[in-house]
């Protein structure tokens, strides 16, 4: 069992209306048959005895039966089920797609998800798969879904509401002991349930309820994963993490050199910072009881020290790699270890790399962080009437000002003083209204303007007059020392982050952290522990880190992952984003 080499040792190396999506459906007749069209799979039959209320369709729904195989081999039973009546239930072996059963086409639109369609038709997500065994995790745009004829209902997705996919063996007692909502709370909601009762792969409406074990993706309840808890098949985890420490710069033995280089903000620091979070994540591991075989690289920001690493090494052996952190030297290790199939995670940049099969992007895409701002902004949408829209963008911000624009036609367009920079308090107290709610959209990467905009909204925000300020992008300038934060608690400032501020989660970490190095850990030291136990544990469990991705969205104080492939097809890309609020001088995760 080893575990990382110490540093002073010799390293080795975010319309008023929201769009509404419609489906493209397509009859396709198609000849019914009385008898079993599927005997020949059939290997045994079950006796299930009728209970009160029960249904031919229910039952058939319930066993994945058609409701004609149901009374092939039931030709007593009429349409209307007699308590206590004893059915023949077949079973099949690999029972394949009903091809004498009508059925009707579905195309996928945009934004469209499994469990959105399978709620959409009423049906489970077992049944969407029997038909479309093809099918998917991600849909494409424009591919076409079987859905069975039978179905008549077409239900919305109401945003005001959560969703929840009943697991197989889950019961009304078992859902309200994990969800807190009652069996007659689901029956109002989902109406059809006193008919069909409860099946595996329902995707149920839920009340908006605060729940600290699930996760809220576009409104679906995903339970949040620990790894920690999960059995471990792989004895040894060994991986590399190469960083621009530039150690040959630094004379660890001086105290004073080393301390005034760690007072600035630099490759060097954010490498060391990054490495302190990952030797924490080591040493956490290995104390309870994997072993880990870390092999640091000192790249020290050179092209010509990169490839001398690649020549001395062969990695065969490395269960993945994390680093570099400058894209074109990423770019360089990624496609050299492509044809090894080791896969080469970025830690911290949020810039374009070159995707291949074996690059992990841990950082959502600014494209991915506006989409979740817009998604919230559509749900706002419906609950808040008639809001006055402002939205102020400079000129590197023109893309999204269109599409905010489509969004809101009515908006009120403010563009900053071309000379200063600056926008006039009189045009903004111009536009706003006293009357109905006033959205800000501050689409800007200029600080002054920044600055100068969340002064000034908060001025004008009073018991006649409300702003809440919101971007699709938060740039770094929001990090000013002279944007002031009660400030922006004020105005409930709104937007998308790849990562959480949760100082009460993170008090243990802290003090943990600050008693080892003698100082508060830095965003960046955080990442490194998060990201590596999160890297590790998934290798450990599915003995590959690609395979260890199926496991699911994971969640830490300051950071949460969910690798899923990219949309170019290739590589993975962690598409896990934080919704944050400020609300006076604390920061909360919001979900629509």
């Amino acid at each position: 069992m080893t575990s990382a080499p110490s540093l002073l040792q010799p390293l080795s190396g975010s319309s008023l209306c929201g769009l509404f999506l419609l489906a493209c459906v397509v009859l396709l007749p198609i000849e019914l048959h009385a008898q079993d069209p599927d005997e020949t799979y059939r290997t045994h039959f079950i006796i299930h005895k009728v209970r009160k209320g029960e249904t031919v369709f229910g039952l058939s729904q319930r066993y994945n039966i058609s409701e004609q195989q149901l009374l092939h081999y039931n030709p007593e039973v009429s349409a209307s089920l007699k308590r206590r009546t004893k059915l023949k239930i077949p079973r099949y072996r690999s029972l394949p797609i009903p091809k004498k059963t009508e059925y009707k086409l579905h195309t996928v639109q945009k934004g469209e998800t499994r469990w959105r369609i399978a709620y959409t038709y009423g049906i489970t997500l077992e049944e969407l798969g029997e038909y479309n065994p093809q099918m998917e995790d991600v849909l494409e745009i424009g591919q076409q879904l079987r859905i069975p004829v039978s179905v008549t209902q077409s239900k919305d997705i109401n945003p005001l509401y959560n969703y929840y996919n009943v697991k197989p063996k889950e019961g009304y007692y078992r859902i309200e002991k994990k969800l807190g909502i009652s069996k007659d709370s689901l029956l109002v909601l989902n109406p059809e349930l006193a008919e069909t009762g409860l099946q595996a792969g329902m995707v149920l409406k839920v009340s908006k309820n605060v729940l600290p074990k699930f996760n809220i993706q576009n409104n679906l309840l995903v339970e949040k994963i620990n790894l920690r808890d999960s059995l471990r098949l792989l004895p040894v985890v060994k991986f590399g993490l190469m960083a621009p420490f530039r150690l040959p710069t630094i004379t660890l033995d001086s105290l004073e050199q080393t301390a005034e280089i760690l007072q600035s903000r630099n490759l060097a620091t954010l490498s060391l910072d990054f490495y302190s979070g990952v030797r924490m994540a080591v040493d956490e591991l290995v104390a309870s009881d994997l072993s880990i075989d870390l092999v640091v690289f000192d790249t020290e920001n050179s092209t010509a020290k990169v490839n001398n690493i690649l020549q001395e090494r062969s990695f065969s052996d490395f269960d993945f790699v994390v680093g570099p952190f400058i894209p074109k030297h990423f770019n360089k290790v990624s496609k050299h270890l492509e044809s090894k199939n080791i896969p080469v995670v970025s830690p911290l940049t949020t810039k374009p790399l070159v995707m291949r099969r074996n690059v992990v992007h841990s950082m959502p895409t600014k494209a991915n962080l506006q989409q979740r701002m817009l998604r919230y902004v559509d749900s706002l949408d419906v609950t808040e009437d008639n809001p006055c829209v402002l939205i102020i963008a400079d000129e590197k911000n023109n893309e999204m000002l269109q599409k905010l624009k489509r969004k809101f036609p009515l908006a009120e367009i403010i563009r900053p003083d071309a000379e200063f920079g600056f926008v006039k308090p009189e045009l903004v107290d111009s536009l706003s209204s006293n009357f109905e709610p006033n959205w800000v959209f501050l689409e800007a990467n200029e600080s002054n303007l920044v600055i100068s905009m969340t002064s000034m909204l908060n001025a004008q925000n009073n018991e006649d007059r409300s702003f809440k300020l919101m971007t699709t992008y938060r740039d770094n300038v929001y990090d000013d020392d002279n944007i002031d934060q009660g400030h922006l608690g004020n105005l409930n400032f709104t937007y998308p982050s790849s990562y959480n501020v949760n100082p009460v989660a993170l008090a243990e970490f802290q003090a943990i952290y600050q008693e080892r190095f003698g100082a508060i850990p830095s965003r960046e030291a955080v990442r490194g522990y998060e990201l590596v136990t999160d890297l590790v544990l998934r290798t450990a469990i599915r003995r590959k880190l690609i395979d260890g991705f199926s496991l699911g969205e994971t969640e830490y104080t300051q950071n949460k992952f969910l690798f899923e492939q990219d949309s170019s097809g290739d590589g993975y890309r962690n598409n896990s984003i934080y919704l944050l609020q400020h609300q006076d001088f604390e920061t909360i995760e919001k979900n629509e």
